[in-house]
């Protein structure tokens, strides 16, 4: 599904960074150019694309869904106030 012959950017983000891209095959023999990142992602996703605005959609960046980091257990919690920077600034010895 991947070969090393890629082309000028990848078609979601526009990297032109020659070394991290590859061209995937879209359904119906067409072929796009992609970033490894979003190779990786249209690889592990379930669908495929036919053309490369649909191969766009389905590889979009996920950041736009939902926030889930608010929704956290103890643990979380505990490591959160663990590492907070207020707290291990006033812990740090002075030199």
């Amino acid at each position: 599904m991947l070969s090393m012959t890629p082309g000028n950017s990848c078609c979601v983000c526009g990297d032109t960074d020659a070394r991290a891209l590859v061209d995937v095959a879209l359904v119906g023999g067409a072929r796009a150019t992609l970033c490894g990142s979003h190779a990786l992602v249209y690889r592990r996703g379930r669908g495929r694309a036919r053309s490369e605005p649909e191969l766009r959609a389905l590889v979009n960046d996920r950041r736009t869904r939902r926030d889930r980091r608010g929704t956290g257990d103890e643990l979380a919690a505990a490591l959160a106030s663990a590492f907070c920077r207020e707290k291990r600034e006033h812990d740090r010895r002075r030199v």
